[in-house]
């Protein structure tokens, strides 16, 4: 029998909790073996108090409470640890995604068939500035990966729990999770969902810098994981081959009797040409290290 995980992360959402649960609880209901479970992303509002007295009436609620808001990769790692479902939902508590969706998306995993469908926020109602944030970062990704995900943020999706034992998330590598699941060797399929406007509370995800940085590690971790000489030594002998090329120009400068000894562009080569070859080396060692742990 198939047993179903429904995942509720949650930070400060007092007041949605109840009507999240006024339309997800009917839908739960269709199934005959599910559990939901609320990670407490340590709100400092009723949220957990809530969630409590929704699992004394339903003990199929559990929750999750974390004493200070460590963000949603942490929560999702959680959640998915707990999980005891063969197949997971995830979803967010404002209700913008809208819980009527799960049927469809859980009947695609085996229609598709696909190992996770994630949501596609066709009709988005979101502040301009997250709309061409969210396409940026959405851009950047597929060209990185070689990919043509038109969503990889939503907060709405549905997976086989092979998936999400695969995953290992941390910073805002949630953001690209379809990416990550296939970079694992799963298939993910998007669907266009339903999207409404943010009605209780106010979001709690924006733009931030950190995602530029956690889009590196995510063609780290999944285009150079085994080979990471391919990715630092590019760019080293890129710098290196920079710095040489100042340094050959200083060189004939100087034997053509002029000094270099102040020049800016001495530093700066020296600068390139040692950067240059750390970050060779360093893949290097990054290859070494991974050969090593491969043979034993």
């Amino acid at each position: 029998m198939t047993k179903l995980t429904c995942l509720v992360p949650a930070y400060n959402e007092e007041e949605s909790l109840p009507r999240l649960w006024e339309k997800l609880g009917p839908i739960l209901a269709r199934y005959q073996d599910w559990e939901l479970i609320v990670v407490n992303d340590g709100s400092t509002d009723k949220t957990e108090q809530i969630v409590k007295e929704l699992s004394g009436r339903e003990p199929r609620i559990k929750l999750i409470t974390f004493r200070k808001n460590r963000g949603k990769s942490a929560v999702l790692t959680a959640g998915f640890k707990a999980a005891t479902g063969d197949r997971v939902v995830t979803l967010d508590a404002d209700l913008q995604d809208d819980p009527e969706e799960i049927p469809r998306m859980l009947e695609l995993l085996d229609t598709a068939p696909a190992d996770m469908v994630g949501g596609w926020k066709k009709d988005r109602h979101d502040p301009i500035i997250k709309k061409i944030s969210s396409k940026v970062f959405n851009w950047l990704a597929n060209r990185i990966m070689n990919t043509d995900f038109r969503d990889t943020n939503c907060g709405l999706k549905a997976y086989r729990r092979e998936v999400v034992e695969s995953l290992n998330l941390y910073g805002d590598l949630y953001r690209f999770i379809p990416i990550l699941a296939v970079a694992n060797g799963f298939s993910a399929i998007e669907t266009p969902v339903t999207h409404h406007a943010r009605q209780w509370g106010k979001s709690k995800y924006g733009l931030r810098l950190s995602g530029a940085f956690d889009l590196v590690s995510l063609m780290i971790l999944t285009r150079y994981r085994l080979r990471p000489l391919h990715f630092f030594g590019s760019w080293g002998v890129c710098l290196f081959l920079i710095g040489a090329a100042m340094l050959i120009y200083l060189a004939v400068v100087h034997f053509m009797g002029q000094a270099i000894g102040n020049r800016p562009l001495l530093t700066f080569g020296m600068l390139f040409v040692v950067a240059g070859l750390q970050l060779f080396f360093t893949g290097l060692l990054a290859d070494l290290v991974i050969n090593r742990q491969s043979r034993s």
